[in-house]
């Protein structure tokens, strides 16, 4: 149990359990009038937020160190606000002053400031964290490009001897080795290209975001394929004049999803695209088998990545990575074959 939390967690809700026994005393003591009525109505509602608070926040995924923060401001908002009060109490006493239902009075001064506070807190944990993610993104950007130069170069490096060694090996088992090998480093270049796809998809920015024609998006993105994979059979059923809010990177999505039931699905592809109110479902489908359960797996919202249990390819990661920048939707249906069903806002 980590003890700072539990400390954190509890400062906040003994503030909320201070203000519920203030108004719950006035209360049985009775107050004065409809204004009466609405104060004790004020500091019961706080008392029971910041009661509530506690708890919820101590279950929450915040972090300790940034809860004792929030915990912090709660105790500088009332410490600060119980001395102001009692100055000034001080003072209207001396000058022959009196205040109606002091206690009251302050609780409901002090449960605004203790409440303002928090909502300071939250921001100040905020902004620590919006600084703390754009530091472990700018070192993931720089890791990126330290694989992806190296991962470029090793797989030159073993492709260029892998044709070397087809060259000068006549025996069978030697070839085949040497083929193994290149096809090896022909599936590691490919994969830095994904990652170079994937590093862009996570730098999404939406003001690149504009109306992009599908009929010619998926046109050009089908001929590429067509000429990669000659022996494939790609048909094509999309409206003109359809369109959805995205950018460059939604060619890249649409190869990945095209090329993934092209080596999968047995060449045979259909690509179509159709409105339904204010989104256009973008659909790849083909007769093969299916994607393995642990590639779906590992691309859910939910999915937890581990040594053992983790998708294979870096294609899906792409697709979906892309599909959720544009605040779009992505499904994958194997009931009958494979069909991937993109969702995004019409233009």
């Amino acid at each position: 149990m980590d003890l700072r939390r539990v400390m954190a967690a509890a400062v906040i809700s003994v503030t909320g359990l201070g203000l519920a026994g203030v108004a719950v005393s006035s209360l049985s003591s009775g107050v004065p009038g409809l204004p009466g009525g609405i104060i004790v109505g004020a500091v019961l509602v706080l008392g029971g937020a910041f009661a509530i608070a506690g708890p919820a926040l101590y279950r929450s995924s915040v972090t300790s160190d940034h809860l004792l923060r929030v915990a912090g401001w709660n105790t500088l908002g009332v410490v600060v606000t119980v001395a102001v009060l009692a100055l000034v109490g001080t003072f209207q006493a001396a000058d022959g002053g009196r205040v109606a239902a002091p206690l009251l009075s302050g609780a409901v001064i002090v449960g605004v400031s203790a409440f303002a506070h928090v909502l300071i807190g939250v921001n100040d944990v905020r902004r620590i964290r919006v600084g703390e993610l754009a530091r472990e993104r700018q070192k993931l950007a720089v890791l990126n490009r330290i694989v992806r130069h190296n991962l470029r170069n090793d797989a030159q490096v073993l492709l260029g001897n892998a044709e070397a060694l087809l060259g000068e090996l006549d025996d069978d088992r030697h070839r085949g080795m040497a083929d193994s090998i290149a096809g090896k480093a022909t599936s590691l270049a490919s994969m830095n290209e994904k990652l170079g796809k994937f590093q862009a998809a996570i730098e999404h920015d939406p003001s690149d975001e504009r109306a992009v024609d599908l009929d010619d998006l998926i046109e050009s993105v089908v001929e590429e394929l067509r000429e990669s994979f000659p022996e494939a059979t790609i048909e094509t059923d999309v409206p003109a004049g359809l369109a959805v809010e995205a950018d460059d990177k939604l060619g890249d999505a649409l190869s990945e999803a095209i090329e993934n039931a092209i080596l999968h699905g047995g060449g045979e592809v259909r690509v179509g695209a159709t409105r339904h109110g204010g989104d256009v479902d973008i659909t790849v489908t083909d007769e093969g088998p299916g994607i393995p359960e642990h590639e779906l797996s590992s691309i859910a919202a939910d999915a937890e990545i581990t040594q053992l249990d983790h998708g294979t390819g870096v294609g899906l990661w792409v697709l979906r990575t892309v599909v959720e920048a544009y605040d779009g939707t992505l499904s994958i249906d194997t009931d009958d074959g494979t069909t991937v069903t993109i969702r995004l806002p019409a233009a």
